[in-house]
């Protein structure tokens, strides 16, 4: 067995290492690197360069039967506006603000079910195909992937852990 890191592990780690977080959403904000096949020099795996949209693709745990999830992020920077002098001023410039929204839609498939699921920074909404319910899951950050926090605010909140596979810039 291989010590090195895999190149996906790597990717996310530059991603979420520079955010306190518990939110995996944070990962596609300033992202240096390409994942899965990428170039590694801040490129995307199709040799472009990065943007604020990623995929990641991880091997989930739900009670047992594994499933893969597909999920899309994408990273929308905030903005303050700056006014010019006087009583009645002019909108002179859009400044960023450093903050950043991170946008989330994907799919969990397993041999039994089929989920969908969009959402915002640490949380998403999802819709299972199988039986029309929704609920909603919080994402938290773990070493190599995420956990899948489902029903964070009751009733019995369950957890299942997801191995990130895979990585690229769209």
């Amino acid at each position: 067995m291989s010590t090195e890191t895999p190149r996906s592990s790597r990717f996310i780690s530059r991603c979420l290492g520079t955010v306190a977080l518990s939110t995996l959403v944070t990962l596609t904000a300033g992202c240096g690197g390409g994942g899965g096949g990428g170039s590694g020099d801040g490129g995307s795996s199709s040799g472009g360069n990065p943007s604020n949209q990623a995929r990641f693709l991880f091997d989930c745990d739900l009670n047992g039967q594994t499933a893969q999830m597909t999920m899309d992020i994408e990273a929308v920077a905030g903005g303050g506006v700056t006014w010019g002098p006087g009583p009645n001023p002019d909108i002179t410039g859009v400044i960023g603000t450093g903050s950043y929204t991170f946008y989330t839609a994907g799919e969990v498939i397993s041999n039994t079910a089929y989920y969908t699921f969009t959402g915002e920074n640490q949380f998403a909404d999802f819709v299972d195909h199988t039986y029309n319910e929704r609920f909603r899951v919080q994402w938290q950050e773990v070493p190599n992937g995420l956990n899948m926090i489902v029903n964070p605010f009751g009733p019995g909140p369950a957890t299942h852990y997801c191995q990130l596979t895979d990585s690229y810039y769209l």
